[in-house]
């Protein structure tokens, strides 16, 4: 404990009081509920489904940690066939979504932004920006001009326990033009940017700012384009990807529920500094997902409208939440529960 104590820390934290959670226990829309503890199995390859898509014709597409993308066809009943490899990028794609022509945008957390074309040949389409490279390309989406827009998580890339304890912004939302081939930095400064989603007029497009529980709004047209202000906080959780439904509405996957060390370790920039010079194998489990499944629902305002809970933790991770056909598909990530689930909607 001495030595460690004499070793410089690695980073300078910045202090932040952390807003007190919401709680779980009180009336409304935060209320513990057991909504996706029903949830049955769509398909358990691949195992980390960080991100759902589906085509025209209603075929899941899901990507995994080792680089492996694959497609899940439904019959006539709706019921999920055996998952088929679509595509492998090679590295480890996150966020998915199809342009208009029919090709599959990725983001990749190793290779950049990507598109796969329907014979599953993968296409680099971005991986610098202003010179400096494209750090961890995490999440997207695709305006109906064909305008990518996608959050770069962090210069650090890669998600080590380290940043968490220094609290500083080092995620940026960037824009891709594909008429000119361009990229371009959108927002810079933002506290793990992760989940984007634009909205239905796509007048704004929001990025969830996970290590701070919240999610931004960034204005692409009206009086306010070109600033940003904050669209939801105080979540009960860290955000992770936002995808929004034919009402206009975003659903938004809690990777975790607050973790009570780290809120009080962002109020003693001494403990975080401590904490940052234990290597990361020690502290897997000071950051690992609290085993509570959450998702929640937004209205087009930011207004909490509901919130979707396993609190048995049998579904728990979750990283994304798509309202399709009758369903909500729940992906999860590395450190939490395995495959793609669903849980039937109830008007």
């Amino acid at each position: 404990m001495v030595i460690l104590m004499l070793i410089p820390s690695p980073v300078q934290p910045a202090k932040w009081l952390a807003p007190s959670a919401p709680s779980f226990e009180q009336a409304g829309p935060w209320q513990q509920n057991n909504k996706l503890s029903s949830a049955e199995l769509v398909t358990i390859a691949p195992k980390f489904p960080e991100f759902i898509t589906f085509d025209k014709e209603g075929n899941l597409y899901t990507g995994d940690s080792d680089g492996k993308i694959y497609k899940v066809a439904f019959d006539t009943k709706g019921n999920p066939q055996k998952a088929q490899l679509y595509a492998d990028t090679k590295g480890t794609p996150n966020g998915l979504m199809f342009d208009a022509s029919g090709n599959l945008i990725v983001t990749d957390v190793k290779k950049g932004l990507l598109s796969v074309d329907p014979s599953g040949n993968v296409t680099v389409l971005a991986n610098q920006v202003d010179g400096t490279p494209i750090y961890l390309a995490n999440e997207l989406d695709i305006a109906k001009d064909g305008t990518i827009y996608f959050s770069d998580t962090s210069n650090y890339g890669s998600v080590v326990f380290k940043e968490i304890a220094e609290n500083k912004p080092h995620g940026r939302l960037l824009k891709y033009d594909p008429a000119t081939k361009q990229t371009t930095v959108l927002l810079e400064g933002l506290y793990f940017a992760n989940g984007v989603a634009l909205s239905a007029d796509e007048d704004f497009v929001l990025v969830a700012e996970s290590y701070h529980y919240q999610l931004t709004r960034y204005w692409l047209k009206g009086p306010k384009k070109g600033t940003s202000d904050i669209f939801a906080d105080n979540l009960a959780g860290f955000p992770d990807n936002i995808t929004r439904d034919d009402q206009g509405h975003f659903w938004v996957g809690l990777f975790t529920t607050r973790i009570p060390f780290v809120d009080q370790m962002h109020g003693s920039p001494w403990l975080a500094g401590m904490m940052a010079k234990l290597p990361q194998s020690l502290l897997s489990g000071a950051s690992a997902p609290v085993k509570h499944g959450l998702a929640i629902e937004l209205n087009p305002q930011g207004k909490l409208i509901g919130s979707w809970h396993d609190p048995e933790g049998s579904l728990y991770g979750v990283t994304t939440a798509v309202n399709h056909d009758g369903y909500l598909y729940i992906g999860t990530a590395p450190g939490g529960s395995q495959g793609v689930h669903r849980v039937l909607l109830t008007k």
